[in-house]
């Protein structure tokens, strides 16, 4: 095992910690109900991604999170405990589980920084009900028995654990003792990372979910009739998956390729798993500053800097992209304001460019009010116009009837909040669902009045290329 060295004077301040543990059990004596503790270490060093392709996680909750640009990476494992739910009250659910589980949580920090604590970590589909028993529920929230992360330099572990009235603090001190030692001395090359061999996915045994043309002439008939003025509509391709593919080469490929995107990864103990590079990100809450954005409209790169700049500027001037882009703003701005947030945007769109595609992007932001819990704003946000429609109550309901499929997990959130409601959600696109025997891969388009279908194809064969590219090589 390597030694990362690190001192260990007030690390482990045993009368604090035992101080800590002592009143938790004492609480769960008393009240016969059990407990948790939450205890913050620092580490010297800490790779969240080669722990995940390190450890075998198989039949356990896992989450991970990276942003390269921004030197943010976590990941979380296992289930301390965990809340499943369906229906339209699903983020209230997931919302009042957390509450339950913060009134029984005592904690130790021996440092000070980001992503201390306990976090819940969730994953929720696009749509409230999901009809496939056999797949992910329309939101999951855990609270893991440990974390570790990488941000700006700065590595950590949070270890949770429960207690009884049962529970001895010796005991507990040596756990939390070992554990801590175990991710500080981890030897990375020991671990047993796969190995890289060759492996692909056969692009002609595809099998498409639905028709996406007839999809399209579907909506356009609706938006001419005033049904709405704007839908998002997505395909979804089917492949055979070999045994020797892997989920984590295929997060190494994106993760390589998109760098100022959000890469991802979550499984639910099953053996299925969402694996995606999103360029979005619902929202952002820290010390109650909340900040969203608004993607809309797309075009391809070009090959050369001038055709680049070209794409770009007929991107900025597209009369078509930018009518679909304010409704992502202003729809974005008004369900803010129902919560009392008055937002604000940037006055005009940028660009966001990524590897192969580039978007419409506004920034948005404003101050959260007092007692306003994250899931309050997730509920009122999602979906948003960007992977929904506008208005919501009458595309959203439509978008099943037109696709003929589930969508599961993609368009919908990948996430985490702390008690403090300082949180972060990414929508889930750019994606792949694992399954046992087979990948799903999902790209979509938004469809407003002008729409041209051959465009509109173009356009999600694009996004189709960039996650086909990566499981070539996974």
């Amino acid at each position: 095992m390597q030694d990362h060295s690190i001192g260990n004077h007030n690390l482990f301040d045993n009368i604090k910690l035992n101080q800590v543990l002592s009143s938790a059990l004492s609480v769960a004596k008393s009240e016969g109900s059990e407990q948790i503790v939450s205890i913050s270490l620092p580490l010297s060093y800490v790779a969240p991604l080669a722990l995940l392709e390190s450890l075998d996680l198989k039949g356990q909750y896992h989450f991970f999170m990276e942003r390269p640009v921004e030197d943010l990476s976590v990941l979380a494992f296992g289930s301390l405990c965990s809340n499943q739910s369906n229906g339209s009250d699903r983020f209230q659910a997931l919302k009042l589980f957390s509450e339950a589980c913060i009134a029984r949580i005592s904690e130790y920090k021996a440092v000070s920084g980001t992503f201390l604590g306990p976090h819940f970590f969730t994953a929720c589909s696009f749509a409230d009900e999901l009809m496939d028993p056999n797949g992910f529920k329309a939101a999951t929230v855990f609270l893991p028995k440990w974390h570790v992360y990488s941000h700006n330099g700065v590595y950590g572990v949070v270890l949770n654990r429960c207690l009884n009235a049962d529970s001895k603090v010796d005991a507990l001190l040596t756990d939390i003792q070992e554990s801590f030692y175990y991710f500080q001395r981890f030897d990375y090359a020991e671990e047993g990372a796969t190995k890289k061999e060759a492996r692909s996915i056969d692009l002609k045994q595809c099998i498409e979910q639905s028709d996406f043309e007839s999809s399209i002439k579907g909506a356009l008939s609706d938006i001419g009739s005033g049904r709405y003025h704007k839908i998002v509509l997505s395909q979804k391709r089917t492949y055979p998956k070999s045994k020797s593919i892997s989920g984590v080469n295929f997060l190494n490929r994106l993760r390589e390729r998109f760098t100022t995107c959000y890469t991802f990864s979550f499984s639910d103990g099953s053996d299925k798993s969402f694996i995606g590079a999103s360029p979005e990100k619902l929202l952002q809450i820290k010390e109650n500053k909340i900040s969203t954005e608004a993607i809309a409209g797309s075009s391809s790169r070009g090959k050369k800097s001038t055709e680049d700049a070209r794409l770009g500027v007929d991107l900025l001037q597209s009369d078509k992209n930018l009518r679909e882009h304010n409704l992502v703003i202003n729809s974005i701005i008004k369900r803010l304001a129902i919560l009392g947030i008055e937002a604000e945007s940037d006055s005009k769109p940028r660009l966001l460019a990524l590897a192969n595609v580039q978007h419409l992007m506004t920034k948005i932001h404003g101050m959260l009010p007092d007692g306003t819990h994250i899931m309050d704003v997730v509920s009122e946000l999602h979906p948003t116009p960007a992977v929904g429609g506008q208005p919501r109550e009458q595309a959203v309901p439509r978008i099943r009837e037109l696709e003929n499929f589930e969508r599961g997990l993609y368009a919908g959130l990948i996430g985490w909040f702390n008690p403090h409601s300082d949180g972060q959600m990414v929508v889930g696109i750019r994606s792949a669902e694992f399954n046992l025997d087979t990948v799903e891969v999902f790209a979509g388009a938004g469809i407003v009045k002008g729409s041209e279908i051959e465009k509109e194809k173009d356009e999600i064969q694009l996004k189709f290329s960039a996650i086909l590219e990566a499981l070539l090589n996974a």
